[in-house]
């Protein structure tokens, strides 16, 4: 039984697969299987995939496009036979020592459930960057939070999950078909005590383009729905720092519907004044301020 499962979605992505799924067979630590969901690709990806399973280095399982990308993750994590869970992207990019440190940080703390190592985000505005600055070790479910709050510290390629936790949770939430990822991290760092984090980069992950058809306007995400339900299971410090991160998810994607020519009040209607920090305050002047005056601050933001 391997360690660790590493569940890939596929659909249409040949060229990216050809440098990212070296960079995962790479790796020094080897006691992981490859569990490879393709959604019906047409340009060659199944193909790709079908060699490496014949290789025996992945199992090539199919799903329908019309099922969406979370509920493949979930058939993948349904089919893994390992104690833990990590979500691979054919944009990712993992240095050698990736799974290596995250089974060796597994082996030094056996009563944590989720693991997280620090990675870069390429991007065609900004570069490389190294996203959060959090130290090194356990953090309590309060400084998770609170990390979150200020941004997206937690890649689902950078992150391992035990498997029973994952179905315990009951998977990435397919009501979601956008925002469902981040309502998924969210709701863990709920769930769990604390986390172990490793500030070493050990990952890259390329920023997406906006695909045909992103100019359509996105509803309030969905982790305000997080706010109902843990309302009375979390200590106040820890469930405002909860609505801090709520607030933060509203505003990147009001600030994206406004880009898109869409109005702000439906993200000022759901955000809470009182989980407002000094990191949102800039973010909702670039939602609220005429495009006139806020243009410089949203190219800022791209």
């Amino acid at each position: 039984m391997p360690l660790i499962s590493v569940v890939i979605v596929v659909y249409n992505e040949a060229q990216n697969l050809k440098t990212s799924l070296p960079s995962l067979f790479r790796q020094v630590f080897k006691d992981f299987e490859v569990i490879a969901v393709d959604e019906g690709s047409t340009d060659g990806s199944l193909e790709l995939l079908r060699h490496h399973e014949r290789a025996g280095r992945l199992q090539l399982l199919h799903s329908l496009y019309a099922d969406g990308p979370l509920a493949a993750c979930n058939d993948g994590a349904n089919h893994a036979l390992g104690d833990w869970l990590m979500f691979f992207d054919a944009r990712d990019l993992l240095l050698f020592d990736h799974l290596s440190r995250v089974a060796e940080a597994i082996a030094r703390h056996p009563d944590i459930d989720l693991f997280a190592n620090a990675y870069q985000c390429m991007s065609d505005q900004r570069g490389l960057v190294k996203v959060a600055s959090l130290p090194h070790g356990v953090l309590s479910r309060l400084s998770a939070l609170s990390a979150y709050a200020r941004e997206d510290f937690l890649h689902p390629h950078a992150a391992c999950l035990r498997r029973q936790r994952f179905l315990a949770l009951g998977g990435f939430p397919e009501r979601y078909p956008c925002g469902g990822e981040d309502y998924f991290w969210l709701q863990a760092l709920c769930e769990v005590e604390a986390i172990h984090y490793d500030d070493t980069v050990t990952s890259l992950w390329q920023e997406a383009e906006d695909s045909p058809g992103s100019d359509a306007a996105l509803p309030p995400h969905p982790v305000r729905d997080l706010l109902d339900r843990y309302r009375q299971r979390l200590p106040r410090r820890e469930r405002h720092q909860l609505l801090a991160a709520v607030n933060r998810k509203l505003l990147d994607w009001g600030i994206k519907n406004k880009r898109r020519g869409y109005p702000a009040r439906p993200t000022l209607v759901a955000l809470r004044l009182s989980g407002m920090t000094a990191e949102h305050w800039p973010l909702l002047l670039r939602l609220i301020l005429p495009p006139a005056w806020s243009r410089r601050f949203l190219d800022d933001s791209k």
